[in-house]
């Protein structure tokens, strides 16, 4: 439309000129024409930086260390732990509730006495074999010397096999009734719930005087568990999120790569509207890394991919800020990919694509003309691409405006960006600091 109205008043111009006979137009009343057919648009000028490529994902955040806790028979609960509440500590070992006392409990009750007898019998036992080995080593020694008769030591080494005997199923009893006991003692367990961790109490479905049966524990599916099982117990100090990428970002991670973790309902942190639809496919963090508290690392890389999908999982582990995560939370997350650390950059708003091919428009402060210019693409960064080829350091490219020039138009630059001179080389630049891994890398065009 610029363009259209730019041209009218020129050729307008033209008319008045000729209408008028030998006036002929100025100097500067050209200019003014050629001035007011010229397309408003900003410009910026390349950069040389650091650019960080980002792999964009996003997963479920859950406690490493979770637990489900249910009771293995049906019974009624006798006893809530009154102290606990849920996002209260627990600590390895805390009774949280337990059943009524069932058949289980007396059958372990009867064999601890049963133990007790055993036991005695044991020690009695032991005596009696001890008496009848000294007894049986004295008739052996009165015979040798012929002071003792041949019935006598018979009967002194018959009561020793006795007391052999008697000692052995004396032990034999002793261990019937500890197993017996071990036996009673894992049956009364699974009467009991006892944290098997330190953590928090993240769930907890019964009530004191409430019947419970283990067929009513739904275990299809997560959510079902969550609100079925008698108590869940996680340790909120660690977070696991898993997490599908595409094919192609195989080899743009490792293990070990340092993550960016965002609760994806984080109003602070989300895009705009026009952002999101402006820039498609970008996968930088939506604010500063530095502002960013949740961090982890790639844990795990799955080697195989999903044949439907074409995708790959792989697991982050937290390694600071999981308080300000909550278990289940879904979250967004930037895995940190390539970087090169000098590098002529643009921003995104400079790009258009033709038949897959990315150019931009270059635009000369002598000439106040633009030249489309075909440019091959590097790594994507948070603000834009590194160009390989096809644009030098500190030229000058159209960002506003662009959508309707054509190459050789005349331009205009809006005021906040016009500039007096052509740029002058800016001084290469020290690599920043980035809290993500730093690895100098050939950049390559197949982003």
């Amino acid at each position: 439309m610029n363009r259209f109205f730019g041209a009218t008043a020129l050729v307008l111009f033209c008319a008045l000129a000729a209408c008028g006979g030998d006036v002929e137009p100025t100097e500067a009343e050209v200019e003014a024409a050629a001035e007011a057919a010229a397309i408003s648009v900003r410009v910026v000028s390349a950069k040389v930086e650091p650019v960080q490529n980002w792999v964009y994902s996003q997963g479920t955040a859950r406690a490493v260390r979770r637990e489900f806790l249910s009771f293995e028979s049906a019974g009624r609960v006798a006893y809530v732990n009154p102290n606990l509440k849920v996002g209260r500590p627990v600590r390895r070992g805390q009774v949280i509730a337990y059943q009524q006392p069932t058949r289980s409990r007396a059958e372990l009750i009867g064999a601890r006495s049963e133990l007790a007898v055993a036991k005695a019998s044991q020690r009695e036992a032991a005596a009696n074999l001890e008496l009848a080995k000294a007894t049986f080593e004295r008739y052996r020694i009165l015979i040798a010397q012929n002071s003792a008769s041949q019935q006598e030591y018979d009967e002194a080494e018959s009561r020793l096999a006795q007391a052999h005997a008697a000692a052995s199923k004396a032990n034999a009893q002793v261990n019937a009734s500890s197993a017996q006991i071990s036996t009673a003692q894992v049956t009364v367990s699974e009467s009991r719930l006892v944290s098997p961790i330190s953590g928090v109490l993240a769930r907890l479905n019964i009530e004191k005087g409430r019947y419970f049966s283990p067929q009513t524990v739904n275990s299809q599916s997560e959510q079902g568990a969550l609100s079925t099982v008698p108590a869940v117990v996680i340790d909120p100090s660690s977070y696991e999120v898993t997490i599908d990428l595409p094919s192609y970002a195989f080899r743009q991670i490792s293990t070990g790569s340092e993550t960016l973790i965002v609760a994806s309902q984080a109003p602070a942190l989300a895009r705009s509207p026009a952002e999101s639809t402006s820039r498609p496919g970008r996968s930088a963090p939506p604010v500063p890394v530095d502002e960013i508290n949740v961090r982890g690392r790639v844990d795990a890389i799955s080697p195989s991919l999903d044949p439907e999908k074409r995708t790959f999982q792989a697991k982050i582990r937290t390694t600071s800020g999981a308080s300000s995560l909550q278990d289940g939370e879904f979250v967004s997350v930037w895995i940190a990919g390539r970087e090169v650390v000098n590098a002529v950059t643009v921003p995104f708003e400079a790009l258009r694509y033709k038949n897959g091919q990315a150019f931009l428009f270059v635009y000369s402060a002598k000439t106040k003309l633009v030249a489309e210019r075909k440019v091959t693409l590097g790594v994507q960064g948070a603000n834009g691409f590194a160009v390989m080829l096809g644009l030098k350091a500190n030229e000058l490219v159209v960002t506003d405006g662009r959508a309707g020039l054509s190459d050789g138009d005349r331009v205009r630059l809006l005021k906040s960006a016009k500039p007096k001179t052509e740029p002058k080389p800016a001084p290469k630049p020290a690599p920043s600091a980035s809290p993500a891994p730093r690895v100098t890398t050939q950049p390559d065009d197949r982003q």
